[in-house]
């Protein structure tokens, strides 16, 4: 009897008109994450769409029709890195709102430092050595809004502690703050060697325990002089 097992069949057909589907495209935000980590890498004026689209796995084409020029591209990006960290620090502060005053520095820290650990691109790219133009603007919003919240919670915890409502020395508090949540999470984001929860702790308990031991005198002498 023949043995038929090593005969090969008829090659599979597939049906007509049925077409490969084609490989996922880009999303905007994909392509906006493509670029941002370009931008922070090499910075504005050395970057250059063509690495970009590669980076996005697009083309140019695609990005001119999606984002217009290279400058509108940076601004876009800008954007979005300080609107979605912006709105991970509020909803932060929101839902800390009622609890004490180091759960409140906590939860907002701790979203910094989390964006910049989740989102190393976009935190790159409005506070690392390359920012310039749309992304200097961009963090400056972002760091005045915080620094208006911070200041609007100092206000409130030393008024309800008998401290009095704090004027310039209340601001004054909040940039310290902000300035030091900046340089904490970019020396972490560095330092690969650093835990960001464990670096995002010891910034919180640096910034409660110098809030909590400042002379109320030397504020009302600061204030006194508005």
């Amino acid at each position: 009897m023949a043995d038929h097992s090593s005969v090969a069949g008829p090659a599979p057909q597939r049906p007509a008109g049925r077409r490969r589907p084609p490989a996922a495209r880009p999303t905007d935000d994909e392509m906006l994450d493509a670029a941002a980590a370009v931008f922070s890498e090499a910075g504005f004026h050395a970057a250059t769409m063509d690495v970009v689209a590669a980076r996005a796995r697009s083309t140019k084409p695609t990005l001119y029709a999606h984002f217009g020029s290279k400058e509108d591209l940076f601004g876009r990006c800008a954007d979005l890195a300080a609107d979605t960290l912006a709105s991970a620090l509020f909803e932060a502060y929101a839902a800390a709102a009622d609890l004490p005053l180091e759960q409140q520095v906590r939860a907002g820290v701790a979203s910094f430092f989390d964006y910049a650990d989740v989102h190393p691109a976009r935190f790159r790219l409005l506070f690392g050595a390359h920012a310039t133009g749309s992304a200097v603007e961009a963090r400056q919003r972002l760091m005045s809004a915080a620094t208006g919240e911070i200041t609007r919670r100092i206000r409130y915890f030393t008024k309800r502690h008998g401290r009095g409502t704090w004027g310039t020395s209340a601001e004054l508090c909040a940039s310290f703050v902000v300035g030091m949540v900046v340089e904490g999470a970019r020396y972490t984001l560095v330092a690969d060697s650093l835990d960001p929860a464990s670096a995002a702790e010891f910034t919180t308990q640096f910034a409660v325990a110098a809030l909590r031991h400042i002379d109320p005198h030397l504020a009302d002498a600061l204030d006194a002089r508005e």
